[in-house]
């Protein structure tokens, strides 16, 4: 079944994670790092990850993004990372500063270019095979516009997420969970009873190896 756009930077409805889109099974827990959990402590984990990546989900999910262009060049950064697939692109002029009007090789103003399709200016479809995609980045290269004039907007719905999802990040849950239960149920900064004294001095559920490790994957782009 086709997935619904999300919009990076909104956090979508809430969904909560089946034991089928779980990032790590209670059996892997336990063979792969000698880590004991059920798989709602699991569900916990995951859903904080989501939120700290600002995703419904790292699993495979399509996306959909209006970008602004800059005038000198021909390429934007999309906002969900590892990139899977583009789906589609669609290019269009808008006028822009007059200071930063453009001209191509044989002097063809952008903005000539606008009185032929009118306005509110039209979206064109754009042919996926001449874009290029780097995955990892989300770096998008797009071809010439109309004219040899550069596309002052794009719009790109593509495919992000993991296929297989990464060891590491499998890790994290684990980790995300030994937070949760070293803390339990409140985020204290001091607990004494008697001798015993515990400090938190980490102001989230998740820890900061985690954090840093999910800093590739998150969605920080408003739309």
């Amino acid at each position: 079944m086709e997935q619904p756009f999300t919009t990076p930077g909104i956090v979508a409805a809430d969904t909560t994670p089946t034991s089928e889109d779980l990032y790590v099974s209670v059996e892997e827990l336990r063979t792969q790092f000698g880590f004991t959990a059920t798989e709602a402590q699991i569900r916990t984990a995951q859903v904080l990850i989501n939120g700290y990546c600002n995703r419904r989900s790292l699993w495979p999910e399509t996306y959909e993004e209006t970008l602004d262009l800059p005038s000198d060049r021909n390429q934007t950064i999309l906002a969900a990372r590892p990139v899977l697939r583009l789906l589609s692109a669609q290019g269009r002029y808008s006028y822009g500063r007059r200071d930063r009007r453009t001209l191509n090789s044989i002097n063809y103003d952008y903005v000539a270019a606008l009185a032929v399709f009118g306005s509110p200016p039209a979206w064109m479809n754009l042919d996926i095979n001449q874009v290029e995609v780097l995955p990892a980045s989300g770096e998008v290269f797009l071809p010439t516009g109309f004219f040899l004039v550069n596309y002052s907007q794009v719009r790109l719905s593509y495919l992000s997420g993991f296929v297989d999802m990464p060891y590491r990040m499998k890790l994290f849950v684990a980790l995300t969970i030994n937070e949760i239960c070293a803390k339990g149920s409140a985020d204290r900064t001091s607990y004494s009873v008697g001798r015993v004294s515990r400090t938190f001095a980490n102001p989230s559920f998740i820890p900061q190896d985690v954090r840093s490790g999910l800093q590739p994957f998150c969605v920080r782009a408003l739309y």
